[in-house]
């Protein structure tokens, strides 16, 4: 059982609960979804603090970049996950570049972008020695 606590971003309900299945069978078991960057950010500002945000790009009221800035200025020790169906690698870059600790393209076979998804998380996980 992994202890991290993971938030997942996304406004297609069934993308947010694939991701959330993928990650409760493969140990994860802290994994809270929300449709909207403003809602993530509300739980965030009372104080639940994840290890991880998986998020899309487009979620709601803020932008990909908006919503970066906010977490990485306010909660730096948060890593975010992009996990996109846009594949701009110019937009991939810039966000890497921003802050973000991965961007992986969603693809035709969501099941294989959630497996990237696993195995960057237990790569970083292990970076930093908590895996």
């Amino acid at each position: 059982m992994q202890t991290s606590k993971i938030f997942v971003v996304d406004r297609n309900p069934i993308h947010n609960s694939l991701i959330k299945y993928h990650l409760n069978i493969n140990k994860f078991v802290q994994v809270f979804n929300f449709p909207s960057g403003q809602e993530c950010l509300y739980r965030l500002e009372k104080n639940s603090i994840p290890d991880f945000i998986i998020t899309d790009y487009d979620i709601g009221n803020y932008t990909g970049f908006d919503f970066l800035r906010k977490v990485c200025d306010e909660y730096p020790e948060v890593r975010v996950i992009y996990f996109s169906s846009l594949a701009d690698p110019v937009l991939a870059m810039k966000l890497l570049e921003a802050g973000a600790s991965d961007f992986i393209v969603k693809t035709s076979k969501l099941e294989t972008g959630i497996s990237e998804l696993l195995k960057n998380i237990r790569y970083i996980l292990k970076e930093a020695d908590q895996f």
